[in-house]
């Protein structure tokens, strides 16, 4: 359950950054296009990568 847990957010992250584009929670709030930077699309990689390797070595454990 905690590897499922971790894949899915890692995937999301990874997701996002290579999506370039930050989320939003509200339509009305979309008419201004936010791009990440440089530094928060690395940030988001970097923590996504890592929560997909957790995840990979959770399941090998089991857990």
């Amino acid at each position: 359950m905690l590897s499922l847990l971790c894949l899915l957010t890692g995937a999301a992250l990874v997701a996002a950054a290579l999506a370039d584009r930050i989320p939003r929670l509200r339509p009305a709030a979309a008419a201004l296009p936010l791009r990440l930077t440089e530094t928060g699309r690395a940030a988001l990689t970097t923590l996504g990568g890592s929560a997909l390797i957790a995840a990979l070595f959770l399941a090998l454990s089991g857990l």
